[in-house]
């Protein structure tokens, strides 16, 4: 009878966080994909005991270096009360280098990739040729270039279903993202990092993704199109002990 009481009183802590009533709930710091803002996340519920926070791009100065970048945006989180990072897609390699100068409770990594094995060969190839100096300033500046001919390309989805989250297209931003995300090598020197990956991701193959939550049939934007499940697994991973 005391096995049965001590295991539903774990249980009951694990549903309800473990948290004393009064006690301050975990803040999770959400960093969005490339372009994206953060109303991407708006769907995602947690449990109870953690708290949403949005950190949203900024516009890059000059030849601001992804390390510069990563402890710029970092300034919006509070290290002095326990935290989460999540990062999606692009976020997800913030995420990663935040991991240098930060100690977050978990890094939890939605669409996005943790490996060099894991970066798709398109990736590989545009680092190898050195190609994004050679696209012309003209295509960042067009913003059909980036959220029409790319994402009907990728998504298969027309240009208004997206405008409500691509809304960070400055040619200054576009262009330094492409060129961080292509040629970032990762170092795998994150702790406690889990990974939820759709299995038809258009961007990173999930055949290539190792030791990930899989969503079946999720594809990149299944952070917006599939929140409930990609909740069930983030609020798995938050209440994990």
């Amino acid at each position: 009878m005391a096995q049965v009481s001590n295991f539903l009183g774990k249980l009951w802590q694990a549903l309800t966080g473990g948290r004393k009533k009064g006690t301050q709930a975990t803040s999770v710091y959400f960093i969005s994909g490339m372009c994206y803002n953060c109303t991407v996340f708006d769907s995602l519920i947690l449990p109870k005991g953690f708290e949403k926070k949005y950190i949203e791009w900024y516009i890059p100065q000059g030849d601001e270096t992804l390390e510069q970048y990563a402890r710029a945006i970092a300034k919006d989180i509070d290290t002095n009360s326990p935290f989460v990072l999540v990062g999606y897609s692009f976020g997800g390699v913030i995420v990663q280098e935040m991991n240098r100068f930060l100690s977050p409770q978990k890094n939890i990594l939605i669409s996005s990739f943790k490996a060099v094995d894991e970066k798709p060969m398109l990736f590989r190839a545009v680092k190898r040729a050195h190609l994004t100096g050679m696209i012309p300033d003209r295509m960042y500046l067009s913003t059909e270039f980036i959220t029409d001919v790319f994402n009907r390309l990728v998504y298969n989805l027309p240009t208004e279903e997206l405008a409500q989250y691509m809304t960070v297209t400055d040619p200054r931003y576009v262009k330094w993202a492409v060129r961080q995300i292509t040629e970032w090598i990762p170092e795998a020197n994150s702790s406690n990092l889990y990974h939820i990956h759709g299995t038809a991701d258009q961007i990173f193959p999930y055949e290539l993704i190792r030791n990930a939550f899989p969503v079946e049939d999720g594809d990149h934007l299944m952070v917006a199109r599939k929140a409930q499940v990609v909740s069930s697994i983030l609020n798995s991973i938050l209440l994990m002990r």
